[in-house]
């Protein structure tokens, strides 16, 4: 810290005043616990002012521009902050948070290693190494560290959460329930919690008791998109013809980050069975295409797509998931909007749009399918994916208790009718595992006549 002689002048509509330097900190500390991140900022940039190298103001002001997004100014700053009081393991924490959220993962381990050891009774240090750890693919020292965390700090929600989805993927199902559950006794108010409880039941084949979870999940939060979608998911009641954009964009926005570690776990071959479909509808590519990825999730069909396209645009729902497709330097452009709205928007712009696994989330597909063939340029082709339904249901699909729509062969063909697109293969395909079993699906190739 800085010493407390120098002074910083307040603003303010009356005349101003002198404030230590400590006591600068103190308001803006305030303000900032708060919320009101502009006025703690502006102070932290006083105190800089009088003081350039004040530790605490440098490490706050880049916390605070972490808060606001500005995440390159923040890396900067709280890395200077921690090169001027390298045993500050407060600073050290956030910047291995900052490090994690840009995905630079051996550089936030070795930071958490350091707090753990400056300061090894730091729970949620412990809990950040378990974090890192999993994403890293270390199962074994991420359970450790995470089981440590706990060992210090029994009522540490967000360990169990980590701890469960660890377990999950070890395809440890029972272990993860037991830890959901103890995330949501210690985490009442928290949706993810229930989310995650709910889930896992439904894996464990409990779908009763996935229901009940997910209903009272919608009773603490009636306005809650995901728990409205999940209560029809599981209960069969009040079925929607799509899953709504809230429930897309939140679902998708906070499995961003897991995404590509959890699909390779369940063995995803969406990517590549749209590939194949492409490849034996075009032929070898050229290059040559105006090429459009549908829901693009965090841009896995990209690479595969790149050699078709002279312009490869990805469109998603999910801001989150796009912001990992554009790591990939892959698209020309990322857009996000509903695909639907999308598509009307870009009418006979593409030569090929590619959609996989993104309209198992609508069950009606007369309008996605009417905006792709509209979206579509003559001779153009649709190739995507859908989960096949196990009946034949009387709409044609099916809400399953996970949350995605199912469809059968007839009611594909039909809406492919319906739309003007030529069906010229459909394909059964098995998409994924899940629950220790192959999800069945179709790989559809459809094309947009030529008119005379």
């Amino acid at each position: 810290m800085g010493g407390d002689g120098a002074e910083v002048v307040s603003t303010g509509e009356r005349p101003a005043a002198a404030l230590s330097l400590a006591e600068a900190m103190d308001l803006a500390v305030g303000l900032h616990k708060q919320g009101f991140l502009d006025a703690a900022s502006e102070i932290y940039e006083r105190v800089l002012g009088a003081e350039p190298d004040h530790p605490d103001a440098i490490h706050l002001l880049g916390l605070s521009m972490h808060q606001q997004g500005r995440h390159g100014d923040a890396l900067e700053l709280v890395g200077r902050a921690v090169a001027l009081t390298p045993t500050n393991a407060d600073a050290r924490n956030n910047l291995g948070n900052m490090l994690l959220h840009a995905g630079r993962l051996a550089e936030a381990e070795a930071e958490y290693r350091q707090v753990v050891a400056l300061r090894p009774d730091f729970a949620g240090a412990h809990a950040n190494l378990g974090v890192v750890l999993r994403r890293l693919g270390d199962g074994p020292g991420a359970e450790a560290a995470l089981r440590q965390a706990l060992s210090l700090d029994p009522g540490h929600g967000g360990a169990y959460h980590n701890l469960g989805s660890l377990m999950r993927d070890a395809g440890r199902t029972g272990e993860a329930l037991t830890a959901y559950q103890r995330a949501l006794a210690l985490m009442p108010y928290d949706g993810e919690s229930y989310r995650r409880v709910g889930a896992t039941l439904y894996t464990l084949g409990r779908i009763g008791d996935a229901r009940e979870i997910y209903e009272r999940w919608l009773a603490l939060e009636p306005q809650s998109a995901v728990a409205r979608h999940m209560v029809a998911a599981c209960s069969g009641r009040e079925v929607p013809i799509r899953a709504s954009d809230e429930f897309v964009e939140r679902t998708f926005d906070s499995f961003a980050n897991s995404f590509d570690l959890v699909l390779e776990r369940l063995k995803y071959q969406a990517p590549a069975l749209v590939a194949q479909a492409v490849a034996a509808a075009l032929g070898p590519p050229a290059g040559t295409l105006d090429v459009l990825d549908a829901g693009a999730g965090t841009g896995l069909c990209g690479p595969l797509l790149r050699p078709f396209a002279r312009h490869l645009v990805g469109v998603d729902l999910s801001s989150a998931m796009l912001a990992k497709a554009e790591e990939r330097a892959t698209y020309d452009a990322l857009d996000t909007a509903e695909l639907t709205a999308y598509l009307r928007a870009h009418p006979a712009a593409f030569d090929l749009i590619v959609s996989a696994d993104t309209l198992v989330y609508f069950g009606d597909l007369a309008a996605p399918l009417a905006a792709a063939a509209g979206s579509l340029r003559q001779g153009g082709h649709l190739v995507f994916t859908v989960e096949r339904a196990p009946d034949v249901p009387h709409e044609g699909y099916h809400l399953s208790p996970h949350g995605r729509y199912s469809h059968s062969e007839e009611y594909l063909r039909a809406a492919l009718a319906a739309a003007g697109l030529a069906p010229r293969a459909i394909n059964p395909a098995h998409l994924r595992i899940e629950n220790l079993q192959p999800v069945e699906g179709y790989v559809v190739t459809a094309e947009s006549p030529i008119h005379g």
